[in-house]
């Protein structure tokens, strides 16, 4: 008599391969499954691209459009992050530097879940060998029809979003230059400038300008600020130099010839003398409005309302530069020491606020003490740029009403410290930790 409880297990044992395959075994498997998927592929290619231009062209659009908008958003946040709003650019930005990684990540993920998968199964039961051959072949044959297309689209899209944000193809899309914004970026000086002591000269030729034409712009009416120990004012026939007074007495002060000035840091544009006359020094002119709130002289000639907006206008401009803005202005603070200077960021108004270059510009540069040499930290962006001493003391709630963009500024000077490879933040209880109070944020290291 037959045991039926056997026949079951005959019924059961049916199902499950006939022997354990040895690894050999399997690996012979892995490579038949591969060699078999490419066989497959092409005919799985052409398979594919007749159903996306066939019954699957409307499904086939939307993916084009998706990654023409993708490529288009990603060539605007390259360049104006500030689209996106406050709170987002700075993430966008952030993202948009770091899309090759994110997108190799993403691609690495699904070229091997396609792959690993069949083959994970294959490994386990070989009977399914057929079945996920043929899977393969029509993944393959899919990614070498989507992955150009998307990426054709993507491409197209940027092209479009880098025209409407007024940038050229390989400026930051890495043509050539991808790794400079993603790592730790070597102190360069920026494309050099026309503010040398040649271009001065041949400008006053141009503008038949003499010595006298210096002494002569020295007037209210071109007035722009204070430094150290002297006063700066616009020269009547160039825009691209400013002349500084000494403040202890104009009228006293005497002329001269005009002289050449060594440039102590060619290339670089920090307010740097590049020609004497007399008492007078001609400057290269910087751009821009002084960061933080207006001085104490200033503030007793304007209303508190009045010193309130320009202290805004400062914070809200400052938050709203891009990365690449705090990224340059800490690049120019570590070569200012690589060449034995220092900036002072005890006057805010030494950084200027450029809107329209979308830059910070430094000035009143003075040399550092060889012995013990100036070291440039975050602090030196942040402290001047947050204005603590504005924010603080002049502003009656202590600037909670501008504790966002505060924020802003710390967080991007951060980031910019780091890629520039700036010098360890001072210690707790220090000028930055009062900048991080003010903006409502728990001070690094307390």
């Amino acid at each position: 008599m037959t045991n039926p409880l056997r026949g079951n297990e005959r019924d059961s044992a049916a199902d499950q391969p006939s022997a354990e395959l040895s690894t050999s075994e399997k690996l012979a498997n892995e490579a038949n499954l591969l060699l078999g998927a490419v066989a497959r592929a092409p005919q799985a290619l052409a398979d594919r691209a007749r159903e996306a231009t066939g019954e699957k062209l409307g499904e086939t659009g939307v993916e084009v459009a998706k990654s023409v908008a993708v490529g288009a958003a990603f060539a605007l946040a390259l360049r104006k992050p500030q689209i996106f709003g406050q709170v987002l650019a700075p993430y966008v930005e952030g993202a948009a530097l770091n899309a090759g990684k994110i997108l190799g990540v993403v691609a690495a993920a699904d070229v091997g879940t396609k792959v690993g998968v069949p083959a994970y199964e294959v490994w386990k039961d070989p009977r399914t060998l057929e079945q996920n051959k043929a899977q393969l072949g029509k993944s393959l044959g899919g990614m070498a029809f989507d992955y150009p297309l998307m990426a054709a689209s993507g491409l197209a899209g940027f092209s479009a979003g880098a025209k409407l944000a007024k940038i050229e193809m390989g400026a930051g899309f890495g043509l050539g230059k991808q790794t400079e914004s993603m790592a730790l970026r070597p102190i360069e000086p920026p494309p050099s400038t026309p503010h040398t002591f040649e271009k001065l000269t041949a400008q006053m030729k141009a503008a038949q300008a003499g010595e006298q034409s210096i002494t002569t712009s020295i007037r209210e009416e071109n007035f722009l600020g204070r430094g150290s120990n002297g006063a700066v004012y616009k020269l009547d026939f160039t825009k691209d130099f400013v002349v500084k007074a000494p403040e202890y007495a104009k009228s006293s002060s005497t002329g001269g010839k005009l002289e050449e000035v060594a440039d102590f840091m060619p290339g670089h544009n920090v307010g740097q003398p590049v020609a004497k006359m007399g008492d007078y020094l001609i400057l290269k002119k910087q751009e821009g409005f002084p960061a933080g709130g207006p001085g104490g002289r200033a503030r007793r000639e304007m209303t508190a309302e009045a010193a309130e907006a320009l202290f805004a206008r400062s914070a809200k401009t400052s938050a709203e530069l891009p990365q690449s803005a705090y990224d340059e202005l800490a690049r120019t603070m570590m070569a200012l020491e690589k060449h034995g200077l220092q900036f002072d960021p005890s006057k805010p108004g030494n950084i200027l606020i450029d809107p329209v270059g979308k830059r910070f510009n430094l000035v009143d540069i003075s040399p550092t003490s060889a012995k013990q040499p100036y070291q440039h930290t975050v602090s030196d962006i942040i402290v001047p740029l947050a204005d603590n001493y504005f924010v603080g003391s002049v502003l009656p709630d202590k600037g909670a009403a501008y504790q966002s963009f505060l924020q802003q500024i710390i967080a991007k000077a951060t980031v910019a410290a780091k890629n520039a490879a700036m010098h360890e933040r001072p210690e707790p209880g220090s000028s930055l930790s009062y900048s991080y109070k003010l903006a409502g944020l728990k001070p690094p290291g307390e």
